[in-house]
């Protein structure tokens, strides 16, 4: 997940700071077995306070040492096929494409959600149900992420699924598991795809092309399966996560500088900066080697203050598709040992779990329907620390819209704007609703009647779900407001036909990946963004210039400094040395 080598700042370069700063080996090595001494240690306490107490580490640590290597792509396949035959009723694997090279791109979706996986038939039905993906190896030569999600897939689909807090978590909805976009650089070991292509450079860039997120057509294949897959979720898709590595920090939008610079650190947080950071911190809380990284004292990074990316896949799916979608990275050096793969599962195995509680099992279900051909509805969120919004935008009459909000406890006060002919004076339906932990609040808000409307707002439904049990799943939801083809009637009045065919992939009512209404939520997003984030950019750009300007008087001043005091000393009266008579 780093700049190519022509593009890195010297802060960048991980390995050689390393080299810098370790000193020999023996050193490197007492530090590391201090460090894992030290997390021994305090994997104690870190247990005892997490919920999560699946598959004890020592029933894990107890397999064959086969399992502690880093698996084929052959492997792989014959894996997520495996689990699927071991649990037909909670597994269900599929490709979503192929690589430049023709090898499959296989995800396996995981949940106990009624109805969405049905054995022996070949499709998932996920409207209204929250999703949340995980992105392994899009860099080859980063497989670490990859090989951790196959730990963590097993205790999904096996043994684990009984603990309460992983019930918990699949009963709230589906987590997809990506092990592999680029299983072609996996092979070859190097960063880029098969055709030496930097994955995470190959995206449609909101600030590079002012916006307009559309597909090109000259991606690359892995590039536009994703795509594809992610725009077809829609609205399920509520987050993601990309597994990298060469560093040990949690990073978040957006990437992409204002000013357009690849290598100069500006401040650009995104409209959801708040809600950012605290999914960011739900990883950091439960690892310990986050909380005292030097690099990252907070554990956390906002994209563009580190380095900037243009074309990647994190600010993609936030912009274009709408999923608040972060980025891990897991580890300093890259395709580390396999002896140390125990050691990291131990790491970021409670941390993965943390993200999937975070944006599944915790925060705000909101539905509503669409009155009228045309409506645009806007839903807003507001508590105490934070505030999100969604845009819908060219809904259908009738249509059915589920919306989760992946918020902390708290109190909320929740809206719904329907914007009609008069953009200024919105329809409006509220309410307010607690957020308990690790539940979810679920409400319904109408449009009101003709004859309210202009009158007091009104709602036409609240039912606050404390036990996460009966938060499930049978909701009914839609894509990003996208239109049916003509001809192509919906399964019900009021829901869209929204399916996933492992068969033949992804198939929903309309075929094309990007649609107008979301180009146009996406580019309203984008435009936000800027103006909410431009003053805190320009006045980051000011401090640097100032800081700049300081430093070479300070560094003048010094020189004049030295040069004067190396005169007083050329001037200075000297003594003769006198010998004895």
């Amino acid at each position: 997940f780093f700049l190519p080598e022509e593009e890195r700042e010297p802060h960048a370069t991980r390995e050689s700071r390393v080299m810098r700063m370790g000193g020999s080996r023996s050193r490197a090595r007492v530090a590391a077995f201090v460090a894992v001494v030290a997390f021994i240690a305090a994997s104690a306490s870190v247990s005892g306070a997490s919920a999560l107490n699946v598959t004890s580490l020592e029933e894990t640590l107890s397999h064959s040492p086969e399992r502690w290597t880093y698996w084929s792509n052959t492997q792989l396949t014959e894996f997520v096929q495996g689990m699927e035959r071991g649990s037909p009723d909670r597994c269900k694997a599929y490709t979503i494409g192929e690589s430049a090279m023709g090898q499959s791109l296989w995800v396996l979706s995981v949940t106990k959600v009624p109805g969405v996986i049905k054995p022996g038939r070949p499709e998932m039905s996920l409207e209204g149900v929250p999703a949340f993906l995980y992105v392994g190896n899009m860099h080859g030569d980063e497989p670490l992420g990859r090989q951790l999600m196959f730990y963590l897939a097993e205790e999904l689909c096996a043994g684990a699924a009984e603990e309460p807090a992983v019930d918990r978590i699949l009963s709230s909805g589906v987590v997809h598991l990506l092990f592999s976009l680029n299983p072609d650089g996996f092979d070859l070991k190097t960063r880029g795809n098969a055709n030496g292509v930097d994955l995470n450079r190959n995206f449609p860039d909101a600030i590079k092309r002012k916006g307009n997120l559309t597909l090109l057509g000259t991606e690359e294949p892995e590039s536009e399966a994703i795509a594809r897959y992610a725009a077809q979720l829609g609205t399920t898709l509520v987050g993601a996560t990309l597994l990298h590595e060469g560093a040990l920090v949690v990073n978040y939008p957006l990437d992409g500088a204002v000013s357009g610079s690849k290598v100069r650190r500006e401040a650009n947080p995104s409209v959801d900066d708040a809600l950012f950071r605290y999914l960011a911190q739900r990883y950091i809380d439960v690892q310990p080697e986050l909380q005292r990284n030097p690099e990252f004292p907070t554990g956390k990074v906002q994209g563009s203050m580190w380095y900037p990316v243009y074309g990647g896949l994190q600010d993609y799916l936030y912009l274009g598709i709408g999923a608040y979608c972060t980025t891990v990275e897991m580890n300093d050096q890259k395709w580390p040992d396999e002896v140390d793969l125990p050691r990291f599962w131990k790491q970021h195995r409670a941390s993965m779990y943390a993200f999937l509680d975070a944006y599944l099992s915790q925060g705000i279900m909101v539905r509503f329907r669409a009155n009228e051909p045309g409506d645009s509805v806007v839903v807003k969120a507001a508590g105490a620390s934070l505030q999100v919004a969604r845009a819908f935008l060219d809904l259908e009459a009738g249509e059915e819209v589920s919306v989760h909000f992946p918020v902390p406890t708290g109190a909320y006060k929740v809206a719904a704007e329907w914007q009609g002919d008069d953009p200024q004076h919105p329809e409006l339906a509220a309410a307010e609703v607690e957020v308990r932990p690790d539940a979810r609040a679920s409400l319904t808000l109408a449009r009101p009647l003709p004859a309210a409307r202009g009158g007091p707002m009104r709602v036409a439904g609240l039912v606050d779900l404390s036990d996460a049990s009966s938060s499930g799943p049978s909701l009914v939801g839609t894509a990003n407001g996208e239109r049916r083809e003509e001809g192509v009637p919906p399964s019900r009045p009021g829901e869209r036909n929204y399916r996933l065919n492992v068969q033949g992939g992804m198939t929903s009512d309309r075929q094309q990946p990007l649609r107008d209404a979301v180009l146009q939520n996406l580019k309203n997003r984008v435009e936000s963004t800027h103006n909410a984030s431009w003053k805190r950019s320009h006045r980051a750009q000011e401090i640097l210039h100032a800081s700049y300007f300081s430093t070479g008087l300070m560094v003048f001043l010094f020189v004049a400094i030295v040069g004067l005091a190396a005169c007083r000393v050329d001037k200075a009266p000297r003594t003769r040395a006198r010998g004895l008579v």
